[in-house]
Formats: structure tokens, C-alpha cells, sequence
């Protein structure tokens, strides 16, 4: 098999051209789930009545559905009742005017919530009890407690766990291409379609979720390094 440099530069630029998309699908879900899925294992590690019962139910369910599944379902759900729902909200805007990248994002985003919520539990539990019974003791609410000692505590256990949560949303990303988003593999596959050179569109598209990868791996690097700087005096 022969490796056609011209077709491997074009696919590569074809793919940059889509990686803002790629972006938006990593980063929009990644914010979510870092808001929500700390709620979430919070709920869960302080035990919230009712709430950390159903939270739980819903993690474990929700991550046994492959992610294709979802977004498929999703997707389905989205195109037939969609214009339902606007109409009965009296809204104008109908399935044609919305971009289905924010069905992706949304797919991603329950993803992500899953996910990071179970890394963030496991570090908070990996902190030791005597932590809220100090704070408690000085006189701090559970809420103080958990936002000056517990979390700041809990960071540095949870970041590891969370890059591998990045980046497995990185490759997650991919999978919206079955309903049509173009990112950066389907972008980068654009000219094979008439070059019949689908290899290096492939391969482009591999170069660039390296380049993207190294460079979280990197940045993750650099919060490990300086976490420690972030730390205070809980009982300022």
C-alpha cells in the first residue's frame, strides 16, 4: 500500500478545519460534567435522602448503555419530537433550525456526568473521616467544611482520574459522526470520498487526536505540578 502524501496534507487540513466542532463536544460535556458529576458523588458520598438512592441507580444504569446507543436514541427522540415540544411551549424554531451538534453534546454530556461523578466519588471517599469531624469541631457548617477542607483535599486524588475521563471523551467524540456531525474524523475522511485514499484520511485524523491528547496530557502535567500551590489553610 502506497502513502500518499498529498492526500495525507489534505485530510489533515480538512480535519483541522472540523476540530472546533471536536472542541465543542469535549469541552461543553467536560464543564457539565465536572458541575454536575461533583454534585452528583457529593450526594452520594453524604448520603442526601432519596437523592443519593436514585443518583445511584441512575449511574449504574446509564453506564451499562454504550454510548452509540444513547446518541441514537437521542437523535431518534430529537427528530420526531422535537416540533411537538416547541409547539406546545409555543416556540418557532423547529428541528430543521437546530444544529444536531447539541444532540451529541447532550449524549456526551450524560456521559461525562457518569463518569466523572464515579472519580470524584472514589477521591472523596479516599479522604479520611477525621477531616469533616475536624472541621465540625472548629465550628464549620458541612457545607464549610466540604468547600475548604474536603474539596481542596479531594483534587489532587481526583486529577488522574479525570484526565483519563478527558480523554476518554476525546475519543468518545467520534462516535457522532453516526448521526451526522462532521468532526474531526469525519472531516479529515472528506476528500477520500474522492480520492478513494480513505488510509490517510485515517491517519490524519489519528496525527490529530495525538497532537490534541499530548497537548491535555501536558496541560495535566502542569495542574499536578502546581496543585499542591492551590492549597490553603482550611481553617482561615
Amino acid at each position: 500500500m502506497n502513502f500518499n502524501t498529498a492526500h495525507f496534507y489534505e485530510s489533515f487540513i480538512y480535519g483541522i478545519k472540523y476540530f472546533p466542532n471536536t472542541l465543542k463536544l469535549v469541552f461543553i460535556p467536560l464543564a457539565i460534567g465536572l458541575t454536575l458529576g461533583t454534585v452528583t458523588a457529593l450526594v452520594r458520598v453524604y448520603k442526601v435522602p432519596v437523592l443519593y438512592k436514585l443518583l445511584g441507580i441512575f449511574v449504574t444504569v446509564y453506564q451499562g448503555v454504550p454510548i452509540v446507543v444513547a446518541l441514537m436514541i437521542y437523535n431518534l427522540v430529537f427528530m420526531l419530537k422535537f416540533n411537538d415540544l416547541a409547539g406546545f411551549l409555543h416556540i418557532k424554531t423547529k428541528a430543521a433550525d437546530v444544529d444536531n451538534i447539541w444532540v451529541g453534546i447532550f449524549a456526551l454530556s450524560l456521559t461525562a456526568v457518569c463518569s466523572i461523578s464515579e472519580g470524584v466519588r472514589g477521591a472523596l471517599m479516599s479522604i479520611d473521616k477525621g477531616q469533616d469531624e475536624a472541621g465540625y469541631s472548629v465550628g464549620l457548617t458541612k457545607v464549610q467544611t466540604i468547600r475548604r477542607i474536603i474539596i481542596p483535599q479531594m483534587i489532587p486524588a481526583a486529577i488522574p482520574t479525570l484526565i483519563n475521563h478527558v480523554v476518554g471523551l476525546i475519543k468518545a467524540s467520534s462516535v457522532v459522526m453516526a448521526i451526522g456531525i462532521i468532526e474531526i474524523v469525519a472531516g479529515a475522511t472528506i476528500p477520500s470520498s474522492r480520492t478513494y485514499s480513505f488510509f490517510e484520511g485515517y491517519v490524519a485524523a489519528a496525527v490529530i487526536y495525538w497532537a490534541f491528547t499530548i497537548m491535555i496530557e501536558y496541560l495535566a502535567k502542569v495542574l499536578r505540578r502546581h496543585t499542591g500551590k492551590f492549597r490553603r489553610n482550611p481553617y482561615d
